[in-house]
């Protein structure tokens, strides 16, 4: 019995999607956007490193996009993610701001988990 979409191709779909919401916010980076310029300057970062992470976006994005690279963007999107929580947090913003970082920051990081090679995995001893 089929179920329609498999878990393969769902999974391929939330990759794609997740990879185009990643390089939209990244090309508000590279537009500097008042948006990403006021919390950059907020969370006390120079404006060269708004850029620095909207090309590690676009290079995240890319990876995820891709099955045999998808672990390695996960990864790499985990990380900023990481970064944008804990900056919404140090700059004192309501935990509620943090949210959706936060809840990509666990989708990112099952993936990571997931898509990553196989023999890859955690070695037991004998």
């Amino acid at each position: 019995m089929t179920t329609g979409v498999s878990t393969r191709t769902g999974g391929q779909i939330l990759r794609v999607l997740i990879a185009l919401f990643v390089l939209v916010a990244a090309g508000m980076k590279f537009a500097g956007t008042a948006f990403e310029v006021s919390g950059f300057q907020r969370f006390g970062y120079p404006l060269w490193f708004m850029y620095a992470v909207g090309a590690l976006q676009v290079v995240g994005a890319l990876l995820l996009a891709m099955r045999g690279t998808a672990a390695l963007g996960a990864a790499l999107l985990a990380v900023i993610m990481l970064g944008a929580v804990g900056s919404h947090l140090r700059a004192g913003d309501p935990v509620t701001m943090a949210i959706p970082a936060l809840i990509l920051l666990v989708v990112l990081a099952g993936i990571a988990v997931l898509r990553r090679p196989a023999g890859r995995g955690v070695r037991r001893a004998a």
